[in-house]
């Protein structure tokens, strides 16, 4: 009997599998659909390719498992150990990561809707080229995350600590970003769309070709940061730290600059057509 079938049979008997261990099955191409598998251990599991739908997992052990190109819906991971996981290609909605461990993960083109991951760890994980849209991850840690290229649509991401991470070539729409931490990210030639940075720690961040237009970034922290040819057109920086920021080039045409900080940084060729500097410190 494969273990595919194996798993089957288990479930239509009882379909609570809470506490089982289920560490090295090969469960490709598996169908569950209102399975619970509550404090279960499936380390290096193999679930490609599978079509999960209201599976519990909550608190269970994971790590180093794959769900390559699974389709997955309402699917509960709250407080579970993913570290390691592969979620490659999968296509997520409406799933809860709630205080879960995703450090190491790789969602690499992976489409993700409704997701919750607030106070999630996914440290060092992996989003490249990934969709992300309508999800949570207010104050979850992402220091050093790969997002390279990912598309981020109206999600929350307030309070999140993102440290290093790689944003760069990403396109972020309607995106809450205050008071998260950005420092020494990579955001060079990023797009972004009405996304609110309030008061976010963005020291050393690099921003350069970045087309920002609109964007608010009020009482935001960016000291040191590069903003070199970044488009800031009618972006709100009122009250916004840029102490030794390399502004090169940077475009700020009908920007609110009021009483922002720019001791030495460096403003050759910005533009400043219609910004308002009242109060600006520039030295």
């Amino acid at each position: 009997m494969s273990n595919v079938d194996e798993m089957l049979s288990l479930v239509m008997k009882e379909p609570k599998q809470d506490g089982g261990d289920f560490s090295g099955f090969d469960l490709k191409g598996v169908s569950l659909n209102g399975a619970s598998f509550v404090y279960a251990t499936l380390v290096d599991t193999v679930i490609d390719d599978s079509e999960l739908r209201e599976v519990d997992f909550s608190q269970a052990s994971l790590e180093k498992s794959s769900m390559k190109n699974a389709k997955i819906k309402d699917l509960n991971f709250t407080g579970a150990n993913l570290e390691g996981v592969n979620f490659e290609g999968a296509n997520m909605v409406g799933c809860n990561f709630k205080n879960a461990t995703l450090t190491n993960c790789d969602f690499s083109r992976a489409h993700l809707t409704e997701c919750d991951f607030q106070g999630a760890n996914l440290g060092h994980a992996s989003f490249y080229s990934s969709t992300i849209e309508n999800s949570n991850m207010g104050f979850a840690r992402m220091m050093y995350c790969f997002m390279k290229q990912a598309i981020i649509n109206k999600s929350r991401l307030g309070g999140a600590n993102a440290r290093g991470c790689d944003l760069s070539f990403s396109k972020l729409t309607e995106v809450d970003l205050k008071g998260c931490i950005l420092k020494y990210a990579d955001l060079n030639s990023c797009t972004f769309k009405e996304v609110n940075l309030t008061n976010a720690n963005l020291i050393g961040v690099d921003l350069k070709d970045a087309q920002c237009a609109g964007i608010i970034l009020e009482e935001a922290n960016m000291e040191g940061s590069d903003l070199t040819y970044a488009n800031m057109e009618g972006a709100n920086l009122i009250n916004a730290f840029l102490l030794e920021a390399n502004l090169h080039g940077t475009s700020f045409t009908n920007a609110n600059l009021s009483d922002a900080y720019l001791v030495d940084a460096n403003i050759a060729k910005a533009i400043t057509k219609g910004a308002n500097l009242e109060n600006t410190i520039l030295a």
